[in-house]
């Protein structure tokens, strides 16, 4: 169930046994004693083992009757085996590397937290939402720009509009992503580091509602790299000693979806013949030639690309690209006009889930999107946007999971040394002896290329290097 993010035994066992866990120290005849206090440690586990062993088969059957059977067996059970892995090996820091960047970020967050007090002209606490308040609307003068029930919001997306109205906003804007790295990631990362100077993450398989993979214990997905400071922290992930980072990511997948799944010509053709697909999107968009086409128009078309992989809609479009939401609607329009199969697919996908309350992958993974039936209008328009996005996401994150599977199987009879350590979005981290690097590059691009036939080629980049920064560059 993708709308859930954790399964409790005892609620499973409710659900699918009929099995009511005791409140008590003893259990009632015919059910099962859970109760910690009055067993000891062997036994509570035993009756946990009994616990999955009935389990079994109200499972098996409730699998069958939704058609994820072969989701089941042949995806997820066997990327259990991976992700241990990965979880076992960890990835490699240089902690010194580490530290030092935990420690310039505290510097330069006090450098920015008494620059932004200074321009404010008096002292406060930065980190008082009231106080802010006072400072930039009472005696700053800046016009709010939206009012929460606690009073007016000072959140990012405010302080950007009000970016240009006073040297300190831009400062205070500075100081909170620079602590937000120092105490998420600074701090974070460090407290992490275990045996053998590794990060070992918690890899999820069942948490995010499109079937993609996430982390935590940290979450090494959200390593930020939209900004310089940000990247720097890629830095600290190194190979181990005598080893080298061999990192594979699909490129532009989410796209080349869309392309399989509306069947657009346009699209297919663009993808077929090697085009750069945002500037061919641009081309047709803004009917100039391929060419001709600006960098502010090849930007704009990828972002209406990107958007449309995750439901975005005009005003979304327009906040991101600092546009109108009607000049975004015409963007978006041309978009639709230019790919008109796309249109289709995602108007014939919001109607199926509609009829049928879910949508459904290709690999048959469901999400339920009970928002489609709310009365509430921005709930369903909520829901509709689920609904576009799930089966792209869904189908992005199925091919992933397919390449892992697929790409440990083939390591293992290769008998190359070389380990998958770590996954991050379209990104897998492979550890490699140097001298196997050749050999393993040829085996990944094989096997993640071929993960899924689409009716695009899965194009495969490839990068290595001593760090995660020098391989990404």
């Amino acid at each position: 169930d993708p709308a859930e993010t954790s399964y409790p035994l005892d609620g499973l066992l409710v659900r699918f046994a009929s099995l009511q866990l005791p409140d008590g120290d003893a259990a009632p005849e015919g059910q099962l004693d859970f109760g910690e206090d009055s067993v000891d440690e062997a036994l509570l586990t035993g009756r946990q083992a009994l616990g999955i062993a009935r389990l079994v088969e109200p499972l098996r059957r409730s699998m069958d009757e939704l058609g994820l059977t072969k989701l089941n067996t042949e995806i997820e059970v066997p990327l259990i085996r991976v992700l241990a892995k990965m979880e076992h090996l960890g990835v490699g820091v240089d902690l010194a590397e580490l530290i030092k960047m935990r420690d310039d970020l505290t510097a330069e967050c006090d450098r920015l937290r008494a620059a932004t007090i200074e321009a404010a002209g008096e002292d406060f606490n930065i980190n008082s939402t009231k106080q802010l308040r006072e400072i930039l609307f009472d005696k700053l003068g800046l016009t709010p720009q939206k009012k929460t029930k606690t009073g007016y919001s000072t959140d990012a997306a405010t302080l950007e509009k009000l970016r240009n109205d006073h040297p300190m906003v831009d400062l205070l804007l500075q100081y909170r992503e620079v602590e937000k790295l120092r105490s998420t990631y600074g701090e974070g990362l460090v407290a992490e580091v275990g045996p053998g100077d590794r990060i070992r993450a918690t890899f999820n398989q069942t948490v995010a509602r499109t079937g993609r993979l996430s982390s935590d214990k940290p979450n090494l997905h959200n390593i930020p790299v939209r900004s310089e400071r940000g990247r720097n922290f890629r830095r600290a992930f190194v190979a181990g000693p005598g080893q080298t980072l061999l990192i594979a990511d699909y490129n532009q997948i989410e796209l080349r979806c869309i392309a399989h799944l509306a069947e657009d010509p346009g699209l297919i053709g663009a993808f077929e013949a090697g085009d750069d697909i945002h500037n061919a999107t641009a081309s047709r968009i803004f009917d100039v030639k391929a060419e001709d086409v600006t960098v502010e128009q090849r930007s704009k078309a990828k972002m209406v690309s990107y958007g449309l992989a995750y439901g975005m809609e005009s005003y979304g479009l327009g906040q991101r690209l600092g546009i109108p939401t009607g000049e975004a609607q015409v963007i978006l329009d041309a978009y639709f006009v230019a790919f008109p199969a796309v249109r289709k697919y995602m108007d014939d996908t919001v109607a199926e889930a509609r009829q049928r309350g879910y949508t459904e992958t290709l690999f048959g993974r469901r999400r339920q999107i009970p928002e489609l039936s709310s009365s509430n209008f921005r709930i369903r328009q909520a829901g509709e946007r689920q609904a576009m996005n799930a089966g792209i996401q869904g189908l992005a994150a199925d091919i992933f999971k397919v390449a892992l599977v697929e790409l440990d199987r083939a390591l293992d009879k290769s008998g190359l040394a070389a380990e998958v350590i770590l996954q991050v979005h379209d990104e897998v981290v492979l550890e490699v002896p140097p001298e196997e690097l050749d050999a393993t590059r040829d085996l990944v691009v094989e096997v993640m290329a071929n993960a899924f036939d689409l009716r695009v080629p899965l194009d495969v980049n490839l990068a290595d290097g001593p760090t995660w920064a020098s391989a990404k560059g």
